[in-house]
Order: C-alpha cells, then structure tokens, then sequence
C-alpha cells in the first residue's frame, strides 16, 4: 500500500523527483502551482478539493483554519486567498510540506506548512475550522485519525468539513463521523463526490 500510496507516506529522500508547475484559474483569479512526482494530483487540481473549497466558501469561513493533509497546499491558497483567515496546514510527507509553503510564499497567501501525522503536532482545540479531501485508498485506520484529530484540534463551536465519495465508502465514513461529532450535515453532492460539515458541540 504505501509504494501505491507513497505521497499519504514519509518521503524516501533517495529519489529524484520531476519539477512540474502549473497554473489555475479560480473566481477570476490566477494561481501558480509547483509540485512533483509522487504527490497527489501533481499535474492539476483535483475535483473533490475544487468541489470542497466552492462548498465550503459557502459557509463564510474566518478565523483560524486547519488543512489536514495538506498536499502541495491547494485547498490552502484557494480557502486563503477567498476568505478572511489565517491558515495551518500539515502533512506526513516532507516534500510536499515543502511544496506547500513554496506555494503559499508564491502565491502570497497567510498560511503555514508542518510536517505531521495527520494532527499530531498541530495544537488542540486551536482552530475555527478544519478542512480536508482525506486519503481514501489508505485505509479506515488512518481515515479514523483523520476525523478524531479533526475534533481534538476544533475549538467548540468549530466546523469540520470534508469531501467523500460515494463509491468509496462516503456512509460508512459518515457514520464514523457522526459518532465522534453527534452530528454530519451533507451540505452538497456533485458527481459522486459529497461534502460533509460537522460541528464541535
């Protein structure tokens, strides 16, 4: 799993990785991206991060936010740079923490990359928000962590919100969330994908 999966994983610092930079184009406003081989979606936004960041703009998003597995840094920039908030984002692998703040320095955004294990070194009940597109393929193990450390880093009255697919098990997910949360709103479903917001009591 973690040689299909290597970019949810530590990076082997042995390998050479491929340079690649793109542009994108969100609400009338362009954004420059560098990334590599080996992390997600390297050549291009993916649907279900375009799909989560429109949705949860939606919400009026402030304060303190959290991207939990934060990639190259993608849903950052675009939640940064289109509401008023100050951004941390976390990743287990180095080189796209690296990335991230690259990105974030490129496309001046507030915002903060870390390496983490999912939350593990991200503050407790610190944040007004947590965002992410979790890693699906890895397993209900670290797909568990990403929700339980979502609440253990919210403030109460925080949001969390993630987008899941339906084909890859978005019910049984929703269930695990609502027994940490008591609560899961589908706030919208487009193409198989669904976004989910649940709330800090």
């Amino acid at each position: 799993m973690v040689n299909n999966f290597s970019h949810y994983f530590v990076d082997d610092k042995t390998k050479q990785h491929k340079d690649i930079s793109f542009d994108f184009v969100f609400k009338g406003q362009k954004y420059h991206f560098k990334t590599q081989d080996g992390v997600f979606s390297k050549s291009q936004i993916d649907d279900g991060s375009l799909f989560l960041v429109e949705t949860a703009l939606k919400q009026n998003l402030n304060g303190c936010g959290l991207d939990l597995g934060c990639g190259y840094g993608a849903i950052s920039v675009l939640v940064a740079s289109n509401a008023n908030v100050n951004m941390t984002a976390c990743d287990i692998n180095e080189r796209a923490v690296q990335l991230a703040n690259e990105n974030f320095q490129a496309n001046k955004i507030n915002a903060n990359a870390i390496i983490s294990n999912v939350g593990d070194s991200v503050q407790k009940n610190d944040y007004d928000f947590v965002i992410t597109n979790p890693p699906i393929r890895v397993g209900n193990a670290i797909l568990f962590k990403f929700f339980e450390d979502s609440y253990q880093k919210l403030r109460v009255g925080g949001a969390f919100y993630a987008v899941l697919r339906k084909k890859q098990g978005a019910e049984t997910y929703i269930k695990k969330i609502k027994s940490i949360y008591d609560n899961c709103e589908i706030l919208d479903k487009h193409k198989g994908y669904v976004i989910i917001k649940s709330i800090k009591k």
